[in-house]
């Protein structure tokens, strides 16, 4: 194989692999990952849900779109007022998936998104690097689009981890009683099958 073939064939790989990740994430083809032990153990949001139309405001009133969660894999969790047991403990465990990724941990962000952010401050400092965003009528759009949402009662999409792709889809989730072991699983094995990378 002579340079000029070995270089169309790196291009050619690096062009295809993010390209049938979206088209996997999307829904357009359809497949399950492996995730250690044959199947993935979240439970898909099939076909992926772009997320879009919506506003969210973190603690200072600053306005947050889509943008801020492109390019990065976002673990979500919902927290209604007040923020106990289960939800308390879903943040910590988005904590810990983090950690363990090790060198990739810098490819995964934690959100949580409040109904009432006051009661939460202890819970933050306590899990450091969780992005805190409140939510309000501009982010009633994004709620509309979460698996099992009634309308005005955000505690319906809570205690839930909920993950969405770098490109902005909505594309799995977890019961509150699942293990981070395996949402480890599956992160390493999405971030291990896509080469998307942050776009800072």
């Amino acid at each position: 194989m002579n340079s000029r073939t070995a270089l169309i064939l790196i291009f050619v790989l690096f062009v295809i692999s993010p390209i049938a990740a979206w088209l996997v994430h999307t829904g357009v083809i359809d497949v399950s990952f492996d995730a250690g032990q044959g199947k993935n153990k979240g439970e898909l949001v099939h076909p992926a849900r772009p997320l879009e139309g919506f506003e969210l405001a973190d603690t200072e009133g600053k306005g947050i779109t889509r943008e801020d969660f492109l390019g990065l894999w976002t673990m979500v969790e919902f927290a209604p007022a007040p923020c106990v047991d289960d939800c308390m403990k879903n943040v910590y465990k988005m904590r810990q998936v983090r950690l363990a990724l090790g060198k990739d941990a810098h490819r995964v962000q934690r959100v949580v998104i409040a109904e009432h952010p006051a009661h939460l401050e202890k819970l933050m400092s306590d899990n450091p690097g969780t992005r805190l965003f409140i939510a309000t009528e501009r982010s009633l759009p994004l709620l509309k689009q979460f698996p099992n949402y009634i309308e005005g009662d955000i505690s319906s999409v809570a205690q839930r981890i909920y993950i969405i792709d770098p490109l902005g889809n909505l594309m799995m989730q977890y019961a509150n009683s699942v293990d981070p072991s395996d949402v480890l699983k599956d992160l390493r094995q999405l971030l291990k099958a896509t080469w998307i990378r942050p776009t800072s």
